[in-house]
């Protein structure tokens, strides 16, 4: 796994300085301060650094690039996986289940919600009306047999509810944009979401081992088993760009 979080890191670090636009597109969304995978461990917001091990959500002041300081360490509990960040709230996915928190005030994480489900490995993305779980049981820390993706309703964000769950074959990262959602299950696959209660799969590229993605701009950073997948986001297609492998 820590393979893929190099991967992980090394994808954002490349968006952000290869950042370019190709032009209007119906898959067109806005990038938030830390772009980063759903898989991701850390996210910027702002002038703070958040992170996540194991336990804890740790809160970091990067106002100053040069003499970064430690804020405060949050508990969340055990199986803390991963971080999303959306506006002013954080989504952090666990083995249990997933936390909302504020961070509204100066940085500081104040726990809104959680939302639990069936013990699994567990990324979460949102678009703030809606969040989006990938359940995996392919890796033996993920404990249950369940592979499934699961749109939760936000409503109201401190009793989030269930919605819909899909099938799905062998689930890790995902990301969402407007209407379509993204999925890295066997290959990369994308559907239409507009109808939450009824999704549609519109592409499925099975050419790559896929575990993260990442959306920026019109473009499509995929992160794989051997170094990362770039694709063209324009016209509502996805034209592949380059291929850029990493060895270990």
């Amino acid at each position: 796994m820590k393979c893929i979080y190099f991967i992980i890191t090394s994808a954002a670090i490349f968006l952000i300085l290869q950042s370019c636009s190709y032009g209007d597109s119906a898959f067109d969304g806005v990038s938030e301060s830390g772009t980063g995978g759903s898989m991701a461990r850390f996210t910027i917001v702002g002038d703070h650094l958040f992170t996540v091990d194991q336990q804890n959500l740790n809160v970091f002041d990067i106002a100053l690039e040069e003499n970064p300081e430690f804020k405060q360490k949050n508990t969340v509990g055990f199986g803390v996986e991963t971080i999303f960040p959306l506006g002013d709230k954080l989504f952090l996915g666990t083995s249990t289940g997933m936390f909302i928190y504020d961070i509204s005030t100066a940085g500081t994480p104040r726990q809104i919600s959680f939302y639990e489900h069936v013990i699994a490995c567990d990324p979460v993305v949102s678009d703030g009306e809606y969040a989006y779980v990938t359940l995996n049981a392919s890796r033996e820390e993920c404990w249950r047999s369940v592979n499934e993706l699961q749109i939760i309703d936000l409503k109201d964000i401190e009793r989030p509810q269930l919605l819909k769950q899909y099938q799905m074959q062998s689930p890790r990262g995902l990301a969402v944009r407007n209407d379509t959602l993204w999925v890295c299950d066997n290959g990369l696959k994308v559907f239409d979401i507009s109808d939450k209660l009824n999704i549609a799969q519109l592409h499925h590229f099975n050419d790559l081992v896929a575990y993260d993605l990442i959306l920026d701009k019109n473009r499509a950073l995929v992160i794989g088993e051997t170094g990362f997948v770039q694709y063209k986001l324009e016209n509502d297609t996805i034209i592949k760009l380059s291929e850029i492998n990493v060895e270990f």
